[in-house]
């Protein structure tokens, strides 16, 4: 019984170190700073193309009622682009795919567009209480993503 204890303790042991080293990596900046900075002169010019890209589409976003409220850009690797939209006026379902049919040369406005409604359509459904729905952020990048933001009534916004 006293073998088989130790042997699971020497295997707990070993994991916490395995964990600890990991962390110890994913926690590097110095090794972070170097990746960042060894990409390519190509790499670093189509990451800022991309990003471009996406700023542009904010004024044909705000055709569709939503308002950039502001973007936060995450440049590392990989980079990524959080757009932060409050809602500002209702649009029609007609309106907003002649909008995207206008633009179709982008495809990312169609996404986020869609996105957009679904959040929007989401916090309709959900019970406020003492809470006001305040901004919904895309976040465009390796592991997209959207989060609402709701803030207590008469609050001043998160971000």
């Amino acid at each position: 019984m006293k073998e088989l204890i130790n042997k699971v303790s020497d295997r707990i042991s070993d994991a916490k170190d395995a964990v600890k080293d990991g962390m110890e990596g994913i926690f590097n900046f110095e090794k972070l700073t170097e990746k960042f900075s060894d990409m390519t002169d190509s790499a670093r010019e189509k990451s800022a193309n991309f990003t471009s890209d996406l700023i542009s589409l904010s004024p044909i976003i705000e055709e569709i009622g939503f308002k950039t409220k502001g973007i936060t850009l995450g440049i590392g690797l990989p980079p990524s682009a959080t757009f932060h939209f409050a809602k500002f006026k209702d649009v029609d379902e007609e309106r907003r795919n002649a909008i995207i049919e206008q633009h179709k040369e982008k495809p990312l406005l169609s996404v986020i567009v869609k996105t957009l409604i679904t959040a929007d359509d989401y916090q309709k459904k959900i019970q406020l209480g003492s809470f006001k729905f305040d901004c919904i952020e895309v976040c465009i990048g390796l592991t997209p993503g959207v989060n609402v933001q709701l803030i207590p009534k008469g609050g001043e916004s998160i971000g």
